[in-house]
């Protein structure tokens, strides 16, 4: 993520902020001018005070227009319920302001809005996903403890609560970027056939006993349960890429000239080889330094030829949904 600045003494702010650490002003942040401002009167997210919630409201609204788009809340009868749920929306947060970067709506060809079900399995099991525009997310995913002990149990060399929402939202993007578009034939052919019964292949995914795959062909061992799963992985990892990328731009780093071209705003980098020759140093870079501190590595993953295939497809998919918007516009 880019680099903010306090509107007031200038000095560096962290998205998540709700006050500058140096002068001590109030901050909210602008979602559609992707900034900081200084809080005035009737700005605040009614949303604030119990979870931190830095999104300013438009207009006469109560809540900004992040937590608007959640639909269920979880139990807030306890402090701990409270503290996973500020987690899950910090992390939705990021989730949306990557999709504004990138240009894509929050509804669907038929209308559909993007909404979010924060659910608590305190009752019942609740499992995380997405249907119709509505992704459900299990509370206990953002207990760091509960969701390492599903990491290791699931065999995932990752697993985050940003990296949920940013694969399930992947779905909802096939629908929009894929199902019934010039590329729904590329991607039979890079992805495989989607006409698979889906709940099938799932189900013979958890039941394998073989928990091997082809690791040059697939991102995770995930992606390879049915094509739209694939298509869902690869999304999630374009938004790792363009993201850190973007926090990259503001490191006072030496770069050539096409670097900083490239980071002028990763999102929007029409040359999709560009953004690769970026990010390949700079993932081995990301691990070697965690090693250092004594830490697994942030991106543990390998990008094979064929992956970087189905990559491309993905930015090929945004760019050319992007380019029709700017068209119709």
């Amino acid at each position: 993520m880019k680099e903010f600045q306090c509107p007031s003494c200038r000095q560096p702010v962290s998205f998540e902020h709700v006050a500058c650490a140096n002068c001590g002003i109030l901050l909210v942040f602008d979602a559609p001018r992707i900034d900081m401002r200084r809080l005035a009167s009737n700005q605040a997210c009614r949303n604030r005070e119990i979870i931190g919630c830095n999104w300013c409201v438009e207009g006469a609204d109560w809540y900004c227009g992040s937590c608007r788009l959640t639909r269920t809340i979880p139990h807030l009868g306890s402090a701990r319920n409270i503290m996973l749920w500020r987690r899950v929306e910090e992390a939705k947060r990021r989730l949306l302001y990557d999709l504004s970067r990138l240009g894509l709506p929050l509804k669907s060809r038929s209308g559909e809005q993007v909404g979010f079900d924060i659910l608590s399995d305190q009752i019942s099991p609740i499992l995380t996903g997405h249907l119709s525009g509505v992704i459900t997310l299990n509370l206990a995913e953002a207990d760091d403890v509960e969701r390492e002990a599903r990491r290791v149990a699931f065999r995932e060399p990752y697993r985050t609560l940003l990296g949920h929402f940013r694969h399930e939202i992947g779905h909802f993007y096939w629908d929009l970027l894929v199902n019934s578009t010039s590329f729904q034939a590329p991607f039979k052919l890079i992805f495989g056939d989607d006409s698979q019964d889906y709940q099938g292949a799932i189900n013979s995914y958890y039941n394998r006993s073989d928990r091997s795959y082809d690791r040059s062909g697939f991102i995770s061992e995930y992606a390879t349960s049915h094509p739209w799963e694939d298509w869902a992985e690869t999304f999630a990892h374009f938004l790792h890429i363009v993201s850190t990328l973007d926090s990259l731009a503001g490191l006072p780093l030496s770069l050539d000239e096409r670097a900083r071209q490239t980071l002028t705003d990763p999102y929007l980098e029409s040359d999709f080889e560009a953004l690769l020759a970026l990010w390949m140093p700079l993932s081995r870079g990301i691990n070697e330094l965690n090693r250092s501190l004594g830490m697994s590595d942030a991106y543990p993953f390998d990008i094979s030829p064929a992956v970087k295939g189905k990559l491309h497809l993905v930015h090929m998919a945004i760019s050319a949904f992007r380019e029709q918007q700017r068209l119709a516009a």
